[in-house]
């Protein structure tokens, strides 16, 4: 391949058009590539319509990433005209970039699809594009606006922190399609008061005045953790949605109840056997861990031990642990095996065991369970195949974790929220 073909190759334009092309090395191994192009047929006046005569050229210089392991300008020797009848000038079709740019068509499609990995910060594609953070996050807020998306049927809520945001929130809001995990929308703020405004403009932007329906009426489920803004949002935004509690998020609330009942047991005894079992095997209490175990030797008691018996040294010593650690078992079974049909019946027993417990540390569950009952019982509602929860949507949390810890963290939150949303929907693209 020449040297000519190879350059139109990578410029993307065609041989036929070109009158000359150069390629210069530089001492700092970076590559010049001088072009012009053939002058078009009877140029006219775009006002009055007279020919044009040409009037010189003038250098313009433009950057091109195409040669990622090296530097690459191109000079654009671009021919001038003149009408002589109104005196107007102009300058001859650039095919290599916008009006005003300095940066080839070809380079911001390589900045935009480096931008598509949630790995590649604006630092990076900076350098490897050869140019500025500044330019590529021009280039990106110019040509990546994302719209939101029609609200689903079953819709997931979540919260992100985001303290360094321009926008005055510890929290950004996840909207998500349950069902394909596309994320609908990001919102700068979580508060009773920003949601209320934004879906009230939904609803009454796609209000039908003939059916009384809007587009948030053909929500049937949502899906939020224990925030309650979250519920009273949803009672008075989607009447006709089964609203569901997340029972990962229930599940994480009476694991940390048990860990206060495990802590509160070790500062009780001043026996460092005890206290050393309570810590350095608090993971013998891990829901599914297998006790029966090979025992192995341990020093400390001078004897064989597996898991299991470790686990009745402490319950022999403390009772309420035992009966905590039960508790907590008999919930995780009742999470793991009750269905829509059964879960109000079970649910009720669940209330009750917690309420006879007499431990304090489950106070806080036992209200949970009371105040949260009948969403805890939807949360058992099945979706297409899979029973609704937020798992899918904290998946998408631990991405955009990811994706700021890349970037060294966000602050302009429209950005954010164009990149969280180019990143993780495969389907938003850019537009030039």
């Amino acid at each position: 391949m020449s040297i000519e073909k190879f350059i139109t190759d990578m410029l993307n334009i065609d041989p036929n058009m070109i009158e000359s092309i150069e390629s210069i090395q530089t001492s700092d191994d970076s590559e010049n590539i001088l072009i012009k192009l053939k002058p078009s047929d009877h140029p006219t006046c775009s006002y009055c319509g007279q020919p044009l005569v040409s009037n010189g050229f003038y250098r313009k210089k433009l950057i091109h990433s195409t040669l990622i392991n090296r530097k690459c300008t191109i000079f654009f020797y671009r021919r001038r005209y003149i009408c002589h009848n109104c005196e107007c000038t102009f300058s001859e079709p650039n095919p290599f970039s916008s009006k005003g740019d300095n940066v080839t068509h070809e380079t911001k499609i390589n900045i935009l699809k480096d931008l598509k990995e949630p790995s590649m910060t604006y630092s990076l594609a900076a350098r490897r594009n050869h140019v500025s953070v500044t330019k590529v996050q021009q280039i990106f807020d110019k040509h990546v606006s994302i719209p939101r998306k029609t609200i689903p049927e079953a819709l997931s809520i979540d919260e992100h922190y985001f303290p360094s945001s321009d926008f005055d929130s510890l929290y950004i809001c996840i909207l998500m399609d349950f069902k394909d995990g596309t994320i609908i929308d990001i919102l700068p703020d979580r508060k009773k008061s920003f949601l209320g405004n934004y879906f009230g403009t939904i609803r009454n932007q796609t209000l039908n005045e003939k059916t009384g329906k809007s587009e948030l009426s053909s929500v049937k489920y949502v899906s939020i953790d224990l925030y309650e803004p979250y519920k009273e949002i949803a009672e008075i935004y989607f009447r006709n949605a089964i609203i569901c509690a997340d029972s990962f998020h229930v599940l994480e609330h009476l694991t940390k109840d048990f860990r206060d009942v495990r802590l509160r047991c070790r500062r009780s005894t001043q026996d460092e056997n005890l206290q050393y079992l309570l810590t350095k095997f608090k993971y013998i209490f891990h829901h599914g861990k297998e006790l029966d175990n090979t025992p192995q030797y341990n020093k400390r008691f001078r004897r064989y031990m597996n898991y299991r018996d470790m686990m009745n040294l402490l319950f022999n010593r403390f009772p309420d642990l035992r009966k905590a650690y039960e508790l907590k078992e008999s919930y995780i079974h009742f999470n793991e095996t009750a269905s829509s049909k059964d879960a109000a019946e079970k649910l009720a027993d669940q209330i009750a065991a917690f309420s006879d417990c007499e431990i304090e540390e489950y106070v806080e569950f036992y209200n949970l369970l009371v105040n949260w009952s009948q969403e805890i019982i939807n949360s058992f509602t099945v979706v297409g195949s899979k029973r609704i929860n937020n798992s899918y949507i904290e998946s998408r949390n631990n991405q955009i974790e990811k994706l700021f810890i890349n970037a060294n963290g966000f602050m302009n939150f429209k950005r954010t929220r164009n990149r969280i949303l180019y990143c993780l929907n495969k389907k938003d693209t850019y537009k030039l």
